[in-house]
Order: C-alpha cells, then structure tokens, then sequence
C-alpha cells in the first residue's frame, strides 16, 4: 500500500508502536536506520515519553531518497 501523505504515514506508524513493560526514567537514544516521514520517531518518542522515559535524542543513519 502506498502512504501517499501524512496523515497515512502517522496512521499506520501509529498502530503499530507499542512499549511494553516499565521503562525506567533515564534518557534514551533512539536510532532508525532509514527514515522517510519521520513519522517512526515521533511516535516511539512520545510513546517512550508516555512510558515514564527520560529525554528521547532520536538519531537516523540515513534517509531515504524520492525520485
């Protein structure tokens, strides 16, 4: 299926990010190998945060090209 804007991206990312179990309070470095919309590291950042983590520094090694 083709996400074809953001609000497809955020819909699909966000039914599929969930943290289980506790998290403790200490600051978390959240890496994605590709990114696209960005969309992947919003929702896992505020589902940490919601999870009672401590501050998120999201990080990407590379980002996806359009033609």
């Amino acid at each position: 299926m083709e996400l074809e804007n953001s609000h497809q991206q955020f819909r699909n990312v966000w039914g599929a990010c969930a943290v289980e179990g506790a998290v403790a309070g200490e600051p978390v470095l959240l890496v994605d190998d590709l990114v696209d919309s960005r969309w992947t590291l919003t929702v896992v950042g505020a589902r940490l945060l919601e999870a009672g983590s401590g501050p998120v520094s999201p990080s990407v090694l590379a980002k996806s090209v359009s033609d």
